[in-house]
């Protein structure tokens, strides 16, 4: 139900049904961080949820130096504590929020509401109308003692402890340290607003970084994959070569091969044949048909007959195919960046002086 349904509810009822109504509207106007009713000015969330200025204030003001809250906060952004989405606040912080001037007029007529239902509490004493002198009772303190530094009263210095004190009037040493004061905070909040604009330059330098090494780590791998790539086809061609040493006088052994085994085939024939007219009882026929001089001739021939080809002494051997990687090792083991390419950033103080960190124990050093 909304803040709008809830009012309405709560005007037209009566007895128990308005003290519920009443509940269930306080319920609705707690602030999520401090538990209690909103405390204007009342600021409205991107996210449409609601934040006392001063709550919404201290989950923004910690991001300057260090979180004291359990809620995620960074550089200006915070998450809502009700529904967990990032708040990004502006260079004016929680003030660039809008004001929800619809939940400060419910919370008036809650308030309203509630003091006509309970009783009043008995009235508080007026404030006194002044500061009175704890020596001289009844005396106004109007003076300061520059001494001292203590404010005091006109009897002291004429008659009291402070009688050979500096003293200057009241008024004047108020509006001075309220002035100081002032330009204190206004420095303040200028320290501030520069420290931020600094958090969000080295939050900004810290994602040009990441996408720098990004780059560079790509540009590297690309590289060592050209390398790659040219030894992949160095690697081939040499080998390909000996490769195609190899085909050839393996190729030329294995004809020699097939060479002599025919050879050795014909002449194993030609044995056999032999040795066949060599069992021919018959005198004359051996003489005259397995006997004659072709016959012998050609077993002659064969017997007294050698390799006509041989392989010469070392012929297997690849001894033309030497190789020395030595040199290009070590070229390889030496591959690094180019030295003196980039300089180290120096740092800066911040202003005259380095600021310390309520966060660390250390002093914020900044990059140039």
């Amino acid at each position: 139900m909304s803040l709008s349904a809830d009012l309405t509810c709560l005007q037209g009822s009566r007895g128990a049904e308005r003290e519920a109504a009443l509940a269930t509207l306080e319920k609705q106007l707690i602030c999520p961080i401090c538990l209690e009713i909103f405390n204007k000015p009342v600021v409205i969330l991107p996210c449409e949820h609601n934040l006392c200025r001063k709550c919404a204030n201290e989950l923004y003001q910690p991001s300057l130096f260090h979180a004291r809250t359990t809620m995620l906060v960074n550089s200006g952004r915070f998450r809502c504590p009700s529904c967990r989405q990032e708040v990004v606040l502006d260079r004016h912080g929680v003030y660039g929020l809008q004001r929800n001037l619809l939940v400060e007029n419910i919370i008036d007529i809650y308030k309203e509401e509630i003091n006509s239902t309970r009783p009043l509490p008995p009235p508080s004493p007026p404030p006194p109308a002044h500061t009175t002198c704890s020596d001289h009772e009844g005396e106004k303190v109007n003076i300061y003692c520059l001494t001292c530094q203590v404010p005091t009263c006109s009897l002291c210095k004429v008659f009291g402890a402070h009688q050979s004190c500096e003293v200057a009037p009241l008024s004047a040493i108020y509006q001075q340290q309220k002035d100081q004061l002032s330009e204190g905070v206004a420095s303040l909040s200028a320290f501030s607003d520069k420290v931020q604009t600094l958090i969000s330059e080295l939050e900004e330098t810290c994602r040009h970084i990441e996408e720098n090494c990004s780059t560079q780590k790509q540009s590297v791998c690309e590289k060592f994959n050209r390398m790659f790539s040219i030894l992949e086809e160095r690697q081939k061609a040499m080998t390909q070569r000996i490769t195609s040493e190899q085909e050839e006088k393996t190729g030329h052994a294995r004809a020699l091969v097939r060479c002599y085994g025919d050879s050795m085939a014909a002449n194993s024939r030609l044995a056999e044949s032999a040795a066949s007219s060599m069992e021919e009882p018959n005198m004359a026929a051996f003489v005259q048909v397995s006997g004659s001089r072709f016959l012998r001739v050609r077993v002659k021939a064969a017997s007294a007959s050698g390799p006509s080809e041989t392989l010469r002494p070392g012929y297997e051997r690849l001894s033309l195919y030497r190789f020395n990687f030595s040199e290009q090792e070590r070229a390889l083991k030496s591959i690094d960046f180019i030295k003196g390419s980039t300089s180290p950033p120096t740092l800066k103080r911040l202003s005259s002086d380095w600021f310390k960190c309520r966060g660390c124990a250390g002093y914020g050093l900044l990059l140039e």
